[in-house]
Order: C-alpha cells, then sequence, then structure tokens
C-alpha cells in the first residue's frame, strides 16, 4: 500500500513540475519571479491546509524549527539554482538536485536510523544515479564557481529529505501531524521568500503578476506539492529512507518525461530513454 502512494505521490511531484514550467514560461526565469512564485505557492499552501485542518492548529516549537529548516534550504537550492540556470546548466542543476536528495538521505537512514543495506538496493541506487547522469548529459565546459554551486545545491536537496524524514520519526518530542506540517512549510517558505524579496533586486512590483493565471499555477502547484508531500511524510513513518527516496528520485524521472511528452510534446532522447529504463529497474529493485 505506501509504495502505491509513494509512486502516487511522485506523478504529483512530476505533474508539479509542469505548472512550474508554465510558470517559467509565461513568467520568465529571474531570481525575483522564482522568490514570487514560491512566496505565494508558500502562502497558498499555508492556506488551503489551515482549512484541511478545520481552521486548528497545533503548536509545536520543534515542528516549527524542522520547517523552517525545510524552507530555508529549499530556498537556499532554489536561490542557487538560478545562478546556474542562467549559466546556461540547467541539466547540471538538475543532476545536482536530484542526486542530493535521493544519495544523502540514503546514507542518512544507513547510518543513523539502523537501516538495511542490501546489495539490490545499491545496484538499484547505481542504476538511479546512472540514469540521472545519462539524462543530463552536457558537453559543457564547467566552471569552477557553478561546480561549487551544484555542491551546495546537492547538500541543500539533501537536508530537504534528511530533515523530511528525521522530523516523521523522531521520538520524544511534541510534533504535529502531518497536514499540520504541511502548512507550518507553507509559512515558512512564505516569510522566507518574502524577506528574500526585500533584498532582492525587483524586476517588477512584488504584489503583482504579469499575466493573471501565474496566480492559478501557484494555488494548483500548492495543491499538487502539497498533497504530494503529505503522503511522503505518511510513507516516511513506514518506508525506510533507503526506500523512500531513491523511489522518489526515480519515479520522478519516469513521470517527467512522459508528462513532458504529452503536454509540451517533448520528445525523448535515446540518452533520456535509456535513462528511463534504467530508473525503471533501478525503482524495482527497492521493492
Amino acid at each position: 500500500m505506501h509504495y502505491f502512494l509513494v509512486m502516487i505521490s511522485t506523478f504529483l511531484t512530476a505533474s508539479n513540475f509542469s505548472l512550474s514550467k508554465r510558470y517559467q514560461l509565461t513568467e520568465g526565469t529571474g531570481m525575483e519571479r522564482g522568490l514570487r512564485f514560491n512566496m505565494y505557492l508558500g502562502l497558498a499552501t499555508a492556506v488551503i491546509f489551515f482549512i484541511l485542518c478545520g481552521f486548528k492548529v497545533a503548536f509545536s516549537w520543534f515542528s516549527l524549527l524542522m520547517a523552517c529548516a525545510m524552507s530555508f534550504c529549499a530556498a537556499a537550492y532554489t536561490i542557487l539554482g538560478f545562478s546556474v540556470m542562467k549559466a546556461g546548466n540547467m541539466a547540471l542543476y538538475t543532476l545536482f538536485l536530484m542526486s542530493g536528495g535521493m544519495i544523502l538521505p540514503y546514507i542518512y537512514g544507513v547510518l543513523f536510523l539502523n537501516e538495511k543495506l542490501t546489495v539490490l538496493r545499491i545496484v538499484g541506487l547505481l542504476l538511479i544515479f546512472a540514469a540521472v547522469v545519462i539524462s543530463n548529459r552536457s558537453d559543457r565546459p564547467i566552471s569552477k564557481k557553478i561546480l561549487i554551486l551544484c555542491v551546495a545545491i546537492f547538500v541543500f536537496n539533501g537536508f530537504v529529505s534528511i530533515v523530511s524524514k528525521a522530523h516523521q520519526v523522531a521520538e520524544g518530542y511534541a510534533a504535529v501531524n502531518n497536514t499540520e506540517f504541511v502548512l507550518y512549510t507553507g509559512l515558512a517558505k512564505f516569510f522566507l521568500s518574502f524577506v528574500a524579496l526585500l533584498f532582492c533586486k525587483k524586476e517588477q512590483k512584488i504584489f503583482t503578476f504579469s499575466r493573471k493565471g501565474s496566480i492559478l499555477l501557484a494555488m494548483g502547484s500548492a495543491v499538487l506539492s502539497g498533497i504530494a508531500y503529505s503522503i511522503q511524510l505518511f510513507s516516511a513513518k513506514e518506508l525506510p529512507a533507503t526506500v523512500l527516496y531513491p523511489m522518489i528520485t526515480g519515479g520522478a524521472i519516469i513521470f517527467s518525461a512522459l508528462i513532458a511528452r504529452v503536454l509540451f510534446k517533448e520528445k525523448p532522447t535515446k540518452a533520456q530513454i535509456i535513462s528511463i529504463v534504467l530508473c525503471f529497474i533501478g525503482t524495482l529493485l527497492f521493492l
């Protein structure tokens, strides 16, 4: 049952990528626009999940600190990612982002949660990592500055997954439930993005969208990402990190390619087809 829920979560995550891409096509990829989208996304997430909580939310310092830590790391790799993408290294950004979200929580689960390290899962991990590398091949030279930024992105996204897992399995702390924690992360994302915007060079007025549809994209993204993350939090209690995050990474690559083909008519390259097959095989080894 949990494996099925994780697959639903990865499909919703991949679908959310399509909303982000649509936003970038209409608004651009500037840092100020990206932060503005994250701010509205966080606010929409908080409002939606406040309603789902029945307009009552428990308070926990532990959950609040964890939510702020997650949102800070997510904002950090987003901001750094804009610098990498401006340099024309979108493929490199994706490689380090997804690899960090898979490898670091895997290591965390083995070292600190006494999760099993099996030969099949190691092979599966290597296959998924190889798929990410193959699908993001680039012949462009990489500068030292960009490489440093990519390493930072790898670490920050890895810590997002680690903090999420740690919050779910923590004992002896008064943690809030899954729905409330998603609300917490939405609020943290909103306030962090708002503060960052105050120090960001403005391309347009902060509280306006160049197109009305962008507000709907932010709301839709809040719904998809909120539901996907809630499922991941629920599954994190039952599935080990050594299973959960490689499945999310592999599934995201597969579903993203399929959705891009259907919605944006993007024909996959031979390298992408090979990566999808490797991801599928690698993910099966974790089941």
